[in-house]
């Protein structure tokens, strides 16, 4: 399966966008093999979001972080197939939770087959990165047992805000950090693991990788508001469709001038049809996507602090464009 590829997201150094897209190949080959299982049916099932493709953003994130220590060492491309899988599953869980019907252009699994089996294929990934882990020694397993326990309670604490517009914006930030930040980080901290990177570099990378994953969610949420269908690939405003109202629409909640009736019409629960459609036009354009923007940009400057860190070379270069990138994909300054 070709993954998909982001417009803008390539390494400066043409030499080391050519091996990561080399080792990403070796990771996809890799990814199809772990996800099989002796039953045709659990292969189907667990290998359909694969061969639906993906950007891979996760392992590449793991293959750029070996640059600060060993970049050839094969332990980069398992540790990239286990944090692939992780995300694959989370991809399963939420896909359930939203009633999702559709993920990456096609029918979802539940809505495939259904919630059950899109349930356990994604508890069957989540022991699949498990098994993957314990190969690569006691301190991954660590780390990854820790990241799917962060993970689920984020999505727990999600699902339990949905719908509800009196959320705090602390609140909505703790839920990012943990559903989608900690993932990042977990990627960068496990490249640098992985290429026998320094204990200080190491914790660099997590640190940055949080910063990273804190401006990727941020900017997700305003795409989903600003971008077109054929960009999102899903229908624009879907997040406050389903109840997760993201920083953009809390900070507008929090506005002087239409804050009451915004919060008026998300009281009945998410919205949908005229309701929805106002509630986008008053989100787009009472200034709180200006906002939204200036936290996607206070996030960026720290990812890009931190990466200014690093020693120089084609890692560090990588890393202030991919921060850079995600400023520019949402319309934040970098």
């Amino acid at each position: 399966m070709t993954r998909a590829v982001l417009q803008g997201l390539a390494a400066p150094d043409a030499a080391v966008e050519r091996e990561i897209a080399s080792r990403l190949n070796d990771v996809e080959a890799a990814l199809e093999k772990a996800v099989r299982s002796d039953s045709d049916f659990v292969t189907e099932a667990a290998s359909y979001l694969v061969n639906a493709g993906g950007k891979r953003f996760r392992p590449m994130l793991v293959l750029l972080s070996g640059y600060l220590g060993d970049p050839t060492d094969p332990r980069l491309v398992q540790g990239s197939v286990a944090v692939e899988v992780i995300h694959l599953a989370t991809l399963y869980h939420d896909d359930v939770i939203d009633e999702a019907e559709f993920r990456r252009g096609l029918p979802s699994v539940n809505s495939r087959w259904d919630n059950t089996v899109a349930i356990l294929t994604g508890d069957f990934l989540f022991a699949k990165a498990s098994e993957i882990a314990s190969d690569l020694g006691t301190d991954v397993t660590k780390l990854l047992a820790r990241t799917i326990a962060i993970l689920c309670d984020g999505q727990i604490r999600e699902t339990e805000a949905a719908g509800r517009p009196e959320t705090t914006v602390d609140a909505y930030m703790e839920i990012i950090r943990r559903k989608t930040a900690a993932l990042i980080a977990a990627s960068c901290r496990l490249g640098g693991m992985m290429s026998d990177a320094s204990s200080e570099v190491i914790e660099a990378l997590d640190d940055f990788g949080t910063a990273l994953g804190m401006a990727f969610q941020l900017s997700d949420d305003i795409m989903d508001l600003t971008s077109s269908e054929a960009e999102l690939k899903k229908i624009p405003g879907q997040d406050v469709k389903e109840g997760v109202y993201t920083l953009p629409v809390l900070v507008a909640l929090h506005d002087p001038r239409r804050g009451a009736e915004l919060r008026e019409l998300l009281a009945g629960g998410p919205p949908d049809g005229e309701r929805l459609a106002r509630a986008l036009e008053m989100v787009r354009s009472d200034g709180a996507l200006g906002l939204a923007r200036a936290e996607v940009s206070r996030h960026v400057r720290r990812a890009k602090d931190l990466a200014g860190g690093f020693a120089d070379g084609p890692a560090r270069e990588a890393f202030l464009h991919l921060a850079d990138f995600l400023a520019a994909r949402c319309g934040a300054l970098a």
